[in-house]
């Protein structure tokens, strides 16, 4: 057989996989020839595809001793040399190559791309540089010289490149995948939606495509369509644990938790000790009301995770700590601590100072001040400061005219939107007020805010509202809140100093509309119906044992409604914790979400409310006493189970509060068993507004002045 017919022969059983027959052929050329260039050059091949590395290796230096004047030669024992992670041998060889062949762009091409392997980042973009012009319509080239130019963070000259190699080939996957990196990096996640959908469509099999696309498309938030993609990306390459995080993140902003935890745990054989598989489990399962489970796997999640991302797992835990039963004061205040003490360290600043005898200028903080249902013992407040002793300033997440179903807008207040800004640009708009008081309003309901408080931008800072237990944090001087939800003995659980206003430490008008109060549902149902509000988060593991406690001695069904209910696989999740403790589904009605008024209306169907705890109501407790329904709750260990309490005394209402989870079950027993029950809440629909109204709990000229009282005790 000719020598070049064998060669042709060797590379098409090479091709299709006949490799010992290849191998076969280029020894046989070899006998007759031990120097030939080409029969070496394909049994170095053969070898690197056999997987015999030292062989491959011996060809390729038997063809650079050979010293070799041929450019294409030289370019292909390089390229082996690459396969065999001999890099820098290999850019030498191409160096050669380059000597004898000047001009050849596929050469300048493949240097770049080995001193791109090699790390040196801008020579590769220089020899990408110089093969472009030489061959102008190649879009590999103009692709390479595009991710070159990504890896350096060039993003604006990467599109460049990125889009000529694009419209040169419309079907290079590299060239729409890299220009879907290069806008995202450049800022437009919009623009980057086209080139990532593109380059998923002709690699539909590439799960790195179909998971930035998801990311993409998390981040615009499109969450389901971004769960779909990334479920393409975990079909494709299910060993990648970053993809499993990603979909499951998805899933959780879709709030689907019970799938984001199935997900999760499909993941977790992949990495067991992966901390943030265990982070994003234990926040599923929160969402979900498992909080017992959650705290555990996130301080589990802590002590695996790098020391310089630890930060995260110890936010989560830090915001539900107080919700969770297998917690106490204690280890709240512990909890909290050290990551005040991780918040801390990253905000040095020093305390400002200023004096004067003008009205108190005070800032209130706050990411939810759109939201007026929650806000209601807030704006009672604001709206009623005495403005020729107070200036005030408010701090909001979210636009004015965003607030205006709470908010009685006064000319004489500064209204600041610092929705969009970072903490340190929101900082300088509160310091610039020189204020005398900044009051919080968030606590850990938005943790990332907290970081404001230690650049000390007031002199007195305080929390109030949102905290429901200590911050933890040195830099709060103030912690307010009543003689129920803090009782004196308490107090050294607390890194703040503790204040208390008389009754409670809130108060409530309802000034938009809500429902009428309905008949007692007992009289048209002939059974009673107990219900709970509250968020899934709040129904703990011991929640649902205690109501189904409840159950197993009433004939009472469970009215249940909330958010996550929404979604089929929260629900089924929730029925099986039930089903475990005997509880039929006939017993429990379970209802989706649905806007403002049409959720109030769902008191129409309960005869009574059951308090969650340890994480007792507050909005929750006073929608359901104004749609005229009772609460029953009972005096918890902390801050967070007294809630409840705190505004039921202060309304009057100390009959349905019980001293502890043994007598709050036998008085819901009674309650739900007893033939006078409907007649007694018939008479409290029938009084409970004005009752209200007439209570501490709504007085709020005095709350006002008890309040105000207090900014002047820490003023001085």
């Amino acid at each position: 057989m000719h020598t070049d017919e064998a060669l042709n022969t060797a590379m098409t059983a090479r091709h299709a996989g006949r490799l010992d027959h290849a191998k076969a052929i280029c020894i046989g050329l070899l006998e007759r020839d031990p120097n030939h260039t080409h029969a070496l050059l394909e049994l170095a091949s053969v070898e690197l595809a056999k997987g015999n590395a030292l062989a491959a290796a011996a060809a390729a230096q038997r063809i650079a001793d050979q010293k070799s004047n041929d450019p294409n030669v030289l370019n292909a024992v390089a390229l082996i040399l690459a396969e065999l992670e001999n890099t820098e041998a290999a850019i030498a060889q191409m160096r050669k190559a380059l000597l004898l062949r000047p001009q050849a762009a596929e050469i300048f091409n493949n240097l770049g791309s080995l001193l791109l392997r090699a790390g040196r980042i801008n020579e590769a973009i220089d020899s990408y540089r110089k093969a472009a012009p030489l061959s102008p319509h190649t879009a590999d080239i103009h692709a390479n010289l595009g991710a070159a130019l990504l890896q350096a963070g060039k993003s604006a000259e990467a599109i460049t490149s990125l889009r000529i190699a694009a419209t040169l080939d419309p079907n290079l996957h590299e060239a729409w995948a890299a220009l879907g990196a290069a806008l995202l990096n450049a800022g437009s996640p919009r623009a980057a939606l086209g080139a990532l959908r593109r380059a998923a469509e002709l690699r539909p099999d590439h799960g790195a495509s179909w998971h930035q696309l998801g990311i993409v498309l998390h981040t615009l938030g499109k969450f389901q369509e971004a769960a779909k993609c990334l479920e393409r990306a975990t079909r494709s390459e299910p060993n990648r644990i970053e993809y499993w995080l990603a979909l499951a993140r998805a899933q959780t902003a879709c709030e689907r938790f019970a799938e984001a935890l199935a997900i999760l745990e499909r993941a977790r054989p992949i990495e067991p000790d992966n901390g943030q598989i265990l982070h994003q489990t234990a926040k599923a399962l929160m969402e979900l009301g498992c909080i017992e489970k959650a705290t555990a796997l996130l301080r589990r999640s802590g002590q695996v995770i790098a020391d310089e991302s630890r930060t995260t797992p110890l936010q989560s835990l830090a915001v539900i700590v107080p919700g969770n039963p297998d917690d106490d004061n204690r280890t709240i205040l512990e909890t909290r601590r050290e990551y005040a003490r991780r918040l801390e360290h990253r905000l040095p600043e020093p305390k400002a100072a200023y004096t004067g005898s003008r009205a108190i200028r005070i800032g209130y903080v706050s990411s939810f001040f759109h939201r007026a249902n929650w806000m209601k013992p807030v704006w009672p407040l604001i709206n009623n400061h005495h403005r020729e002793q107070f200036q005030i300033h408010i701090f909001s997440d979210a636009p004015v005219e965003k607030c205006r179903y709470g908010y009685r807008i006064d000319r004489r207040d500064a209204f600041h939107d610092i929705s969009g800004q970072s903490n340190q640009a929101a900082a300088e708009t509160i310091r610039k007020q020189q204020l005398d008081i900044l009051v919080d309003l968030n606590g850990y309901s938005e943790p990332d805010r907290l970081a404001l408080f230690p650049l000390r931008l007031a002199p007195i800072q305080v929390a109030w509202f949102g905290m429901y237990a200590t911050s933890g944090m040195d830099c709060f001087d103030y912690l307010i809140g009543d003689e129920h939800v803090i009782p004196q003995a308490e107090e050294a659980f607390y890194t703040e100093r503790i204040l208390r206003v008389p009754h409670s430490y809130l108060t409530f008008a309802v000034d938009y509309a809500v429902p009428e109060i309905a008949e007692v549902p007992f009289r048209k149902t002939g059974r009673m119906t107990l219900g709970c509000l509250a968020p899934q988060y709040k129904i703990t593991d011991q929640m649902v044992r205690t109501w189904a406690a409840i159950l197993h001695r009433t004939k009472a069904h469970l009215l249940l409604r909330n958010r996550a209910i929404g979604q089929n696989g929260n629900c089924r999740h929730l029925r099986e914790r039930f089903a475990a403790l005997n509880i039929p589904g006939e017993r429990l009605q379970l209802e989706e979400p649905a806007e403002h008024v049409e959720f109030l209306s769902t008191y129409d169907r309960i005869d009574f409310a059951l308090d969650t705890f340890p994480y007792s109501g507050a909005t929750t407790t006073t929608e359901a006493l104004w749609q005229g329904v009772p609460v029953v709750t009972f005096n918890g260990d902390r801050w967070v189970s007294r809630t409840s309490m705190s505004l039921l005394k202060a309304a009057g209402l100390d009959e349905f509060v019980a001293d502890s989870r043994e007598s709050y079950v036998e008085l819901a027993v009674q309650l739900a068993n007893s033939p006078d029950t409907p007649d007694r809440l018939a008479e409290f629909r029938a009084n409970i507004r004005p009752r209200l109204q007439g209570s501490p709990v709504c007085d709020i000229r005095k709350f006002v002045g008890n309040m105000e009282n207090l900014f002047r005790q820490m003023r001085g």
